[in-house]
């Protein structure tokens, strides 16, 4: 968000390899302990995909508002943010079903 040319370009290429690595963890973590249930949790997870589709249109619309790509990015950082809350504590079970 802060710098720009090759930095900006390197970053942004990375993001997408980092991206990459990051769904399978994220759909592991999703349905573990499920149980008997772990077929449906499994498709509502693959529901959450379209937030591949939404947030750069988000991102787009956000960046047309502003005026600024720059300024835009704080909402993939509002995603990303989640995404670690996610992994280090909101993935863990409260409660395990059993069969």
């Amino acid at each position: 968000m802060c710098t720009s040319g090759q930095v900006a370009i390197w970053t942004l290429v990375l993001c997408g390899l980092f991206n990459s690595i990051m769904f399978p963890n994220i759909f592991t973590l999703g349905i573990v302990g499920l149980g008997p249930m772990t077929s449906k949790g499994s498709g509502l997870m693959m529901t959450a995909v379209v937030g591949g589709a939404v947030i750069p249109y988000l991102l787009g619309a956000l960046a047309d508002k502003t005026g600024s790509i720059q300024t835009a990015f704080i909402l993939p950082v509002i995603c990303y943010l989640y995404i670690a809350w996610y992994g280090l504590w909101g993935s863990k079970p409260k409660r395990t079903i059993t069969a």
